[in-house]
């Protein structure tokens, strides 16, 4: 199995990738090659994000994007590829250009991970759109507490995002030539202190279920 994105949409065996790389913020094709050494791993995340009345995620690569260069002031998206609820996978930042995911401030590099830019520069970042934690809440001001609770809806991945996700990472750990062990969660990569991509993501099952593929 291989990610081919000669077209503008592709289907790779059961695997739909939407190339949407020309629709994102500041997209520019002639973008010079900045990743510092080879691809080494993949680290898969969640939006976060979640409708205070369903539970489901309604963020695409798109907003998600708009959040990073409008908001936060970064010059391209964080993430390679989002994974949607419906099994669409979003190509949207060139797998040779190193993804703002997991960066961390080690000036003196003292933890010898290229200052915190490890991460960023050897791990290919896939962004799964949803919030897998349970307890969820969101800010409501007319609440007694500030904040109003997300039903318990949503709380895993759907089944569909969930086997495009296993397919995407399947693929590209096959391209890279990487190990089951090489693919991380936000949380298990040094000097990154997150719940992400969700307490109720299991990596032990997820790598387990690709070191059988």
């Amino acid at each position: 199995m291989d990610v081919s994105l000669k077209d503008r949409r592709t289907d790779v065996g059961e695997l739909y990738i939407d190339d949407v790389r020309p629709a994102m913020p500041n997209y520019d094709p002639d973008r010079v090659d900045t990743r510092r050494g080879e691809v080494l791993g993949i680290a898969i995340h969640h939006s976060g994000t979640a409708d205070a009345r369903t539970g489901l995620s309604a963020d695409n690569a798109r907003t998600i994007a708009e959040y990073h260069v409008g908001t936060l002031g970064w010059d391209h998206p964080g993430y390679h590829y989002v994974v949607l609820p419906n099994g669409v996978v979003e190509y949207a930042l060139d797998e040779r250009i190193p993804a703002y995911h997991a960066g961390f401030t080690d000036p003196e590099d003292r933890r010898g991970l290229e200052s915190g830019q490890f991460w960023n520069h050897h791990y290919l970042a896939i962004c799964v759109a949803g919030w897998f934690d349970d307890g969820r809440h969101v800010p409501d001001k007319s609440s007694p507490n500030g904040a109003r609770p997300i039903p318990d809806y949503f709380t895993r991945p759907a089944a569909a995002q969930f086997r495009a996700l296993m397919w995407l990472v399947q693929s590209l750990k096959d391209k890279y030539n990487l190990a089951a062990a090489q693919v991380r969660g936000h949380r298990e990569l040094e000097g990154c202190s997150t719940a992400c991509p969700g307490r109720n993501f299991d990596l032990d099952s997820f790598r387990r279920s690709l070191a059988d593929q």
